[in-house]
C-alpha cells in the first residue's frame, strides 16, 4: 500500500529510506551512511526495504513493485 506521505520535492543531494512496521511502509530521512539507517530503523521496530532512493518516482516505482510481487510485508 502506498502510503499518505510521498516524498516530493527531493533536492539533488537529498534522499529517503524506505522502512516497514507492522505491515506499513513509511519514509525516513537518509544519512550518507546505510549503517546508520538501518541502526534507526532497527531502534524504531522498523526494517529498512532500501535506502538512498532518490526521487517520487523511484519511490513509486519501488512500493509498486513489491505490491506487484506480493510482497507488502517480506
Amino acid at each position: 500500500m502506498i502510503p499518505d506521505h510521498v516524498p516530493s520535492g527531493l533536492g539533488p543531494d537529498d534522499r529517503v529510506a524506505i522502512l516497514s512496521r507492522g505491515g506499513e511502509i513509511h519514509v525516513h530521512p537518509a544519512s550518507d551512511d546505510p549503517s546508520a539507517v538501518r541502526a534507526d530503523a532497527e531502534g524504531e521496530g522498523s526494517r529498512v526495504l532500501t535506502t538512498h532512493t532518490r526521487d517520487q518516482q523511484e519511490f513509486l516505482d519501488f512500493v509498486a513493485s513489491r505490491e506487484r510481487d506480493g510482497r507488502d510485508e517480506a
